[in-house]
């Protein structure tokens, strides 16, 4: 059995985490055993999908820059279980010891994988703090560190590597779905419609963490504005993050708390896809957002920030749109009920996004010399 260690954010339920579960039924795991190397432990063994694989889970304490030798005894001491490959996911650069104690180790493999593209902080001085240590360590990060480097997509390549690394020794892969559970379902639709009491509502959508980068305050003030035009329009935010209340307070405000519905993260996503007809995303950077790959496999027609990389526009349904408030509230005015979703297998399957495929350059990776 090859023993696979994914170093993980503390935040459980994210994109992160969405991508190594989206691959986990697809991996025999009786040959490749995945653990998971987490500030949030306790978190992370009261999900569904620890419940389902009972993968081992090991807490990690303190952080390199609270003590770089107490940090480097931590990584050691769990590194010592015999791990085949260590497989890092992060979203910019706070220092790479874990890293270089593990290539001192001599582990086959350690992989450092790029899932963004900027820096997710509502403080404007602290996001110029980290963006100083991030650029600090990218100029300073090489293959000494790392046996593989891999990326969602070219800008979050970009983002996290330095130029001293050749392109060609980037990865790139697709956050990929398994495409047959989001297929749209006419009758799912329905059910779902008339539980929310939303049958002749033309429902805009949105999910994703409740933070700086996913700008939901600029979709609500601009959701708020067009309703003033179209009065069948509804919006259902759904996620979690530190802005919650931050976006709860500003629907209030704008007197939309009957129009506009902010939900905590929820397991049935799949089912307020089904009952959608737009999807938005106005994020301010992205890696490759898994949410807007999950839409398009429901046969959503989304509207996205142009921040987002063109390479998350695997079916001809993705509108790119700037960062301008009128952009966005004649979009979602002119927004329509989608009554004839048709099936995106086809595209998946040529662009490389079926989960099949993405399972098979995964295991190439852990497999390759």
């Amino acid at each position: 059995m090859m023993k696979i260690l994914h170093m993980t954010p503390p935040e459980i339920n994210n994109g992160v985490y969405r991508y190594i579960y989206n691959h986990m039924p697809y991996i025999d795991q009786s040959k490749y055993e995945f653990s998971f190397l987490t500030k949030s432990a306790n978190e992370l063994a009261r999900t569904k999908e620890y419940e389902m694989y009972q993968f081992p889970i090991y807490r990690l304490n303190s952080v390199q820059r609270e003590g770089r030798e107490a940090f480097a005894r931590e990584i050691k001491d769990i590194l010592k279980r015999g791990f085949d490959v260590i497989h890092l996911h992060t979203s910019c650069w706070r220092g790479f010891l874990i890293e270089e104690v593990a290539m001192q180790m001599k582990i086959p493999k350690v992989i450092v994988h790029s899932h963004s593209s900027g820096i997710d902080f509502v403080s404007q001085a602290e996001r110029g703090k980290i963006q100083k240590e991030h650029d600090y360590y990218k100029e300073r990060f090489s293959l000494e560190y790392a046996t593989d480097v891999c990326a969602c997509s070219h800008v979050a390549a970009d983002w996290l590597f330095p130029g001293s690394i050749p392109r060609e020794k980037i990865r790139i892969l697709p956050n990929a779905v398994d495409v047959k559970k989001f297929r749209f379902d006419k009758t799912r639709r329905g059910v779902v419609r008339k539980k929310l009491g939303i049958e002749d509502r033309i429902v805009i959508g949105h999910i994703g963490r409740y933070s700086y980068t996913k700008n939901q305050e600029f979709l609500a003030r601009c959701f708020a504005k067009a309703y003033k035009r179209n009065s069948k329009l509804y919006l259902i935010f759904m996620g979690q993050g530190e802005n919650i209340a931050v976006v709860r307070n500003l629907v209030n405000e704008l007197g939309m708390s009957g129009n506009i519905q902010c939900y905590g993260w929820r397991e049935d996503t799949l089912d307020f896809l089904q009952a959608m007809d737009v999807f938005c995303l106005p994020s301010k950077f992205e890696g490759l957002p898994i949410s807007v790959v999950e839409a398009q496999a429901a046969g959503l027609r989304c509207l996205v920030s142009d921040s987002v990389t063109e390479e998350t526009d695997i079916t001809g349904l993705l509108e790119f749109l700037p960062l301008k408030e009128e952009c966005w509230i004649n979009a979602l005015t002119d927004a329509e009920i989608d009554r004839n979703r048709s099936r995106k297998d086809e595209y998946f399957d040529r662009a490389g996004y079926s989960i099949e495929a993405s399972c098979q350059k995964l295991i190439q990776l852990y497999e390759s010399a």
